[in-house]
Parts: structure tokens; sequence; C-alpha cells
């Protein structure tokens, strides 16, 4: 009876050791798992990395980037004629490939450097050139060296992959990455940099002198809303909205214009319906409350072309005001 009792109590003692001993060696599996839970939607996490992202300041990280630049790529002659001859170039941006249209005047140069900004197209039927060349041809004809973007996305230019449409912030950066490029042009004045901007392009710019000193002079043709908020309401039924939220990521340009050094001169016809004048006066009145260089014309009855202006006014001041301070 003894010995049946001793060996219960070892078999129980050794039932009792293996459990203990058992517990022991998994009871760390379910807290590695939840220290270390596998991924199993990268994408969601993407997400909210990018809208994280979003609330960062657009403006202030294109100041933090760098910008290399790269070959400028004469791709096709379009035309020549006595006083300069006009190109389609290609050029790198962001491991895209952006084309535009240089016009390079006849003589010796180098030549002091105009950047042209388009306004809105569609991306579909846009041709290098659109809504740029007009001004490009009138400057060139004056001495300048022109070159303007088409922006990813417009034209042959290589989009991105979110598909850039609408006003996208992210124009600005082929802009700075063109004007890095302009060392690589023997033609060229670094030193003589000026932009111009047309609605759209006008946004597109203010970005780019907000992001760059190299930007000597600065002209703004009728341009849309300083405020991309403003922008997207008023174009919200009329044309393609940009990828991400409009209202956040410090993508406004009229909160920024404290970095703009350079001079500018401001055109808006009073009775343009595509942007509304009150939008370049407030972008008058801020400018000047910043200390900002800055002259302002309007013009009755203009609309957002200027068309019934037949530019020779507007364009003689824009001009005079490139030779002041690129010439």
């Amino acid at each position: 009876m003894n010995r049946k009792l001793l060996i219960l109590s070892i078999i129980l003692l050794l039932g009792i050791g293996s459990f203990i001993l058992w517990q022991k060696n998994n009871s760390s599996i379910p807290t590695q798992q939840l220290d270390k839970p596998q991924n199993t939607n990268p994408e969601g996490d993407q997400l909210l990395e990018n809208s994280s992202n979003n609330n960062q300041s657009f403006i202030e990280d294109l100041r933090k980037r760098e910008y290399k630049g790269g070959e400028i790529t004469i791709e096709e002659t379009i035309s020549e004629n006595t006083e300069y001859v006009s190109y389609i170039f290609s050029y790198p941006s962001d491991d895209l490939t952006i084309y535009g249209r240089m016009n390079v005047p006849k003589g010796n140069g180098p030549f002091s450097v105009i950047v042209l900004n388009h306004g809105y197209f569609n991306q579909s039927s846009f041709q290098s050139g659109d809504g740029t060349q007009t001004m490009a041809d009138i400057l060139a004809r004056r001495g300048y060296l022109t070159l303007a973007s088409d922006y990813r996305g417009f034209g042959k230019s290589e989009n991105d992959a979110q598909g850039s449409r609408g006003h996208n912030p992210n124009y600005t950066i082929d802009i700075l990455n063109l004007i890095a490029s302009i060392k690589n042009l023997p033609e060229a004045d670094t030193n003589r940099i000026g932009m111009w901007g047309h609605s759209m392009g006008g946004e597109v710019l203010l970005r780019t002198a907000e992001a760059t000193d190299k930007v000597k002079v600065i002209v703004l043709w009728a341009p849309t809303s300083g405020r991309s908020s403003d922008n997207a309401r008023f174009y919200g039924g009329r044309r393609p909205q940009p990828t991400g939220n409009p209202d956040d990521g410090g993508t406004s340009p009229i909160d920024y214009l404290r970095y703009i050094s350079s001079p500018i001169s401001l055109h808006q016809g009073l009775s343009d319906t595509e942007v509304k004048p009150e939008w370049s006066k407030e972008l008058n009145d801020a400018l000047k409350k910043e200390g900002k260089q800055v002259e302002y014309f309007e013009y009755e009855g203009q609309d957002h072309n200027f068309k019934n202006l037949g530019w020779d006014l507007i364009s003689e001041r824009t001009v005079a005001f490139y030779d002041k301070y690129l010439k």
C-alpha cells in the first residue's frame, strides 16, 4: 500500500513539474506577438504616414530640399527667325523627364533668363509653349533667353505616381529643378534670372520665389489666389482638383511672402472672370505689409488674358521692369 502511494506521488510530482516547465517555455510567445505584431496592412501605414506629412509645411520643405539640376537637352528645333531660335527641350525633375520650350536669342551671350510659368490647361491637349509663347517671343526679341516648363503631366512630360493635375503644388518642384539646371546652359547668365507667371502660373511662381533666392525679379499677370483654399473653392466645380487636401500642408504662398526678396510687378484686369480681381489686391496689400518692393497695375475692362488691351501697354511695362533689374 505504501509502495502504491509512493508511486502515485512520484507520478503526480512529475506531472506538475512537466506542466510548469511547459507553461514557462510557452509563456513568451503571446508577449512577442503583442510587442511586434505582424504588419498586415502596409498600405494603410503608408496612408497614415502621408496624412501625417500633410501637417507639415510644403513650402518650408521646398526650402530645405536640394536641387542639383541636370542637363538641359535639346530635343527638337521648332523655328528660327532673324532674332532667335526656338527649341523643345527636356530636363530631369524628381526622376521624371519634363519637357518645355526655349527661345535663345541670336548674338553674343550670355543672356539674362526669364522662366515663364503657364496657367491651367487641359493636360491631354496641351502643347509646349501654350500660355507662354507670345510673351516669350516678345522677350526673346528683346534679348532674353526664355524657358517655359510644361510641368509634370503636361504634353510629353512624364507624370508622377499620383497623377498630377489641377493646381498641384509639385509643379513648383519642376520649376526649381529647371532653375537649378540653367547653370548647364552656356548661353545663360545664371546671375540674372527673372520669372513670369500668368494665372495658375503665378501661384507656381510665388512658391518658387519663396523657396529660392536665385530669382531676381518677378512679374505676375492675373495670378490665382495666394490661398490654396480659395482656389479649391473657386475652381472646384470647373477644374480637376489637386492630389491631397489643399487646405493643409502649408501650400498657400500668401503665408510665406516673407521669404521673397525680389521686386514684383503685379497686373490685374478688373473684368477678369477666371480669377477674382480682389485676389491681386489682397496679394498687393500683403506684399506691402511685409515691406516688399511691389508695383501694382489695374486695367479697367480687361479680362483674364488682357485681350482688349492688345498687350502693348502691359508687355511694355513687363519688359521695362525686367530691363530695370536684369540689364
